[in-house]
C-alpha cells in the first residue's frame, strides 16, 4: 500500500470517527443521517467500481464481475435512499441484514485466509463483532436511540479496524 492510500484510508476513518461522534450527541436525530450516510456510502463504491470498469477492468479477466458488483451496489444505495418514507422496523431490519451479511463475509474470508495459512484472527474478530451488532440491533429494534447509538458506536469500530488494517503488515502470497 503506498503512502497516499494509506492517507486516504486515515483520513477516511477519521471522518468515520467524527460522524460516528456527531451521531452519538445527536441521537434519535441522527437516526436518518444513517440511512443518508449509509446510501451515499453505496452509491459512491458502485460509482468507483463503474469507473474502473470503463477505464480499466473491461480489458481485465473478470471484469465483468466488477461492471455487475458496481451496477448491484449503486442499486443498493438508490434502494436505501428510498426507504425513508418506510417504517423504520424495516430500516432497521435492512441495515442489521447487511450488518450481519458483512460480518458473515469477514468470517468466510478468515476462515478461507486460516485454510492457505494466512493471518485470519483479525478478520474473524471484526466478523464476530458485526454479527454482535446486528443482533444487538435486532433486540432494541423498537428503541431509535439504542438502535442509533449501536450504529455509532459500530462505525466508530469499522473506521477504528481501518485504521488497524491500514498499518499493519501485509502477507504477499505468491505462487511456484
Amino acid at each position: 500500500m503506498t503512502i497516499g492510500q494509506k492517507l486516504k484510508n486515515v483520513l477516511s476513518a477519521i471522518s468515520m470517527i467524527l460522524i460516528g461522534i456527531a451521531m452519538l450527541f445527536f441521537g434519535e436525530k441522527a437516526y436518518m443521517a444513517i440511512i443518508g450516510v449509509f446510501s451515499l456510502t453505496l452509491d459512491i463504491m458502485g460509482i468507483r467500481k463503474l469507473i474502473f470498469y470503463f477505464s480499466m477492468a473491461r480489458y481485465m479477466v473478470g471484469g465483468r464481475n466488477i461492471l455487475f458488483r458496481g451496477i448491484l451496489l449503486f442499486d443498493f444505495g438508490i434502494f436505501t435512499g428510498s426507504l425513508v418514507w418506510v417504517p423504520q422496523v424495516y430500516i432497521l431490519l435492512y441495515l442489521a441484514g447487511t450488518l450481519a451479511f458483512s460480518g458473515v463475509v469477514n468470517i468466510i474470508g478468515a476462515s478461507e485466509a486460516k485454510r492457505i495459512e494466512s493471518s485470519w484472527k483479525l478478520k474473524t474478530f471484526q466478523g464476530i463483532v458485526k454479527i454482535l451488532f446486528a443482533i444487538s440491533c435486532l433486540l432494541f429494534m423498537h428503541s431509535e436511540i439504542r438502535v442509533v447509538d449501536i450504529c455509532a458506536i459500530g462505525f466508530i469500530f469499522s473506521a477504528v479496524m481501518s485504521i488497524t488494517n491500514t498499518f499493519r503488515p501485509h502477507q504477499v502470497i505468491t505462487i511456484d
